[in-house]
């Protein structure tokens, strides 16, 4: 764990292992998988060794453990001194899937969360934009290609899509330990002390859930990367700037009026903060329709954003 962020709270904990903090709780209670450090007047916070623990008792009951067995196995494990980076990227160990995206659909309809975790788990776990091109994105076209009836509160996209963020924030927790990419702030764009150099902004009514990957993948690349959300109408230039980012990462939703959207959105940035790269990603759609600019690069995959982007910070630095 840095230096900077040695213990955790138990909703931090929780976000990390994409798990509800009452589960932590409950842990806690039953199996003695809580927090260790004391300080006075505050809460429990949770060492690297603790969050290492945790980590275990995750992989384990995704794997069909019996909570108690898993609980066994994480506090024997925790004894013999595994590395934070060895626990908390715990999914390495285990063997990986061929991508079956039609076996991902088909626990989602049956709203199997554990199968669908499981099996997000194991496919591609170093590799988040083909993991994402190989099998949730087509995971996700057939789901929403077949109308099926749903009960109330039930939604088999919505399940995968939260499926998708808690993996996500899994590999991320598990990166940001073995690049040394610190924490983000949530306070606001203009908190914390770190240089964000990459900025993506999801443009459209769209789920943003492909800007989170390119960001996953890029700060397993050792590139700081955060994602902008809920930027209201006529701020965006003003947060970019805040932000100061070395590159933006554009991704439009499929919808004519998220184009129409993000035109006047690139157009704006393009001509306010000239020099900032500007990369624009429309995956498996008509490309969209920007006049040409200096610093505006479209382009048709994340494979293709990611290695452009890569190669314009480099020749930054």
């Amino acid at each position: 764990m840095a230096d900077a962020d040695p213990s955790l709270t138990v909703a931090a904990v929780a976000r990390r292992l994409g798990v509800a903090p009452a589960t932590l709780r409950t842990w806690d209670r039953r199996y003695g998988l809580g927090p260790s450090e004391h300080s006075a007047g505050a809460h429990r916070r949770y060492t690297p060794g603790d969050v290492a623990r945790l980590m275990t008792m995750r992989r384990l009951t995704l794997e069909g453990a019996a909570p108690s067995e898993a609980a066994r196995s994480a506090l024997d494990g925790a004894s013999a001194g595994p590395s934070d980076l060895e626990v908390l990227d715990a999914y390495a160990a285990a063997a990986p899937m061929a991508p079956d995206p039609q076996g991902v659909a088909s626990a989602a309809r049956h709203l199997d969360n554990g199968a669908v975790r499981w099996m997000l788990a194991r496919v591609h776990p170093a590799d988040p934009i083909a993991w994402w091109s190989e099998l949730l994105s087509p995971a996700l076209r057939i789901l929403e290609s077949a109308p099926v009836l749903e009960h109330p509160g039930e939604s088999a996209v919505r399940l995968l899509e939260a499926a998708a963020f808690a993996e996500l924030r899994s590999r991320a927790a598990a990166s940001v330990l073995r690049s040394g990419v610190a924490a983000a702030s949530a306070r606001g764009p203009e908190a914390g002390s770190e240089h964000v150099r990459v900025l993506a902004l999801p443009v459209g009514a769209s789920p943003d859930l492909v800007v989170h990957v390119i960001a996953l993948a890029l700060q397993q690349a050792g590139i700081v990367t955060r994602v902008l959300a809920g930027a209201a109408d006529g701020r965006l230039v003003e947060l970019v700037g805040q932000v100061a980012p070395d590159a933006v990462v554009v991704h439009v939703g499929s919808a004519e009026t998220d184009v129409g959207r993000s035109v006047d959105e690139i157009d704006e940035l393009a001509l306010s903060l000239p020099g900032l790269p500007i990369f624009v990603h429309r995956e498996g759609a008509a490309p969209v329709p920007l006049a040409p600019a200096p610093g505006v690069h479209r382009v048709r995959s994340l494979a293709g954003a990611f290695h452009e982007l890569i190669a314009v910070l480099a020749a930054s630095t």
